[in-house]
């Protein structure tokens, strides 16, 4: 699943190429559904210029001239491709927007292999609704630690579940979790209540830290190579993991040991990322 950098990459070459341009004409695919509705859906898109793109949390919007919003999920396996006209069509090919900026007519086309991503329409209301969903942004808002820890001892979990709820803080998923739990050296079992603010600090400058070097590196790509950028070219951050996916540790060359934590794959050094107690784990 695209995280924080991967969208925001995505976003940020959107802005560049297409900010400003017109929509001309949407196709959608036999077998996916936006929102609200087909017929609703090409009304309020065509002949609309786009005014402005951002991120907010994991989704992509385009903000429209009439003040609606064209909001993009990627979910696990959707893609952003930009494309000439007349490009051979891509694999999984959901919606195809045709768009002309500058007497230049280019096509923007999300694909989608397993359907799970969300493509609508929202109005300004709904955009607040929408942004009221998600905790703060790690990269975009300013927010010190103590903030942070606040918002974590809201939960009665672990520090793992914890950053990858989205209520808490925004754009975390699994890959960078794990990544900034070892660089702060955080057991991912550490309950969110025995987090202190040194640990707090810690934590959120390794979260700002491996998100913004991710971003540099353009996102990342894993072995299904269902992420790439809106030109069909693979991230680099890949290279540059810390802990995930590892089968030593980099600090201190011991193995690897990964579980499953609230069902999720968790790698973690037992060496440098200690855990307080047993109970820890739950």
């Amino acid at each position: 699943m695209p995280e924080l950098p991967e969208v925001h990459t995505i976003t940020s070459d959107l802005k560049k190429h297409i900010l400003d341009a017109v929509v001309k004409k949407v196709e959608i695919k036999a077998g996916f559904s936006v929102s609200p509705s087909a017929g609703v859906f090409k009304k309020k898109l065509v002949g609309r210029k786009i005014t402005d793109i951002h991120r907010v949390a994991k989704n992509i919007l385009l903000g429209l001239d009439s003040g609606d919003f064209l909001v993009i999920h990627l979910a696990m396996t959707g893609r952003l491709l930009f494309r000439k006209t007349g490009f051979k069509a891509d694999q999984w090919e959901r919606v195809i927007f045709t768009l002309e900026k500058d007497g230049k007519i280019g096509e923007l086309r999300y694909t989608d292999l397993r359907m799970f991503g969300k493509v609508k329409i929202i109005n300004k209301a709904e955009y607040k609704t929408l942004q009221n969903k998600y905790g703060p942004d790690p990269i975009t808002e300013t927010f010190d630690h103590y903030r942070f820890l606040e918002l974590l001892q809201n939960k009665r979990t672990n520090i793992k579940n914890a950053l990858l709820d989205q209520t808490v803080i925004s754009g975390i998923g699994n890959i960078y979790a794990n990544d900034a739990l070892w660089i702060a050296k955080i057991h991912p079992g550490t309950k969110t209540s025995d987090i202190t603010p040194p640990m707090a600090k810690n934590l959120l400058a390794a979260i700002r830290g491996i998100l913004n070097e991710s971003i540099f590196n353009r996102g990342s790509t894993l072995d299904d190579k269902m992420y790439v950028d809106i030109f069909g070219k693979q991230g680099e951050h890949q290279n540059y993991f810390r802990i995930y996916g590892k089968a030593e540790c980099p600090r201190c060359y011991i193995p690897v040991k990964f579980m499953k934590l609230n069902g999720r794959g968790t790698y973690f050094c037992e060496n440098c990322q200690l855990k307080t107690d047993q109970e820890s784990l739950l």
